[in-house]
């Protein structure tokens, strides 16, 4: 995994992103929303 370059604790970083991955491998999950990429458009997500 490859994680930021500033992290005021690098384990809790990487144990935060390890618990992001196993729930967006849930089924019930409908999207992982956890980055800052300008190209993601605004869009509501419905249940």
């Amino acid at each position: 995994m490859i994680t930021s370059g500033i992290a005021a604790d690098r384990a809790k970083q990487r144990q935060s992103l390890a618990w992001i991955r196993e729930q967006s491998l849930d089924p019930n999950c409908i999207e992982s929303l956890a980055n800052h990429d300008s190209d993601i458009q605004p869009h509501v997500i419905e249940f």
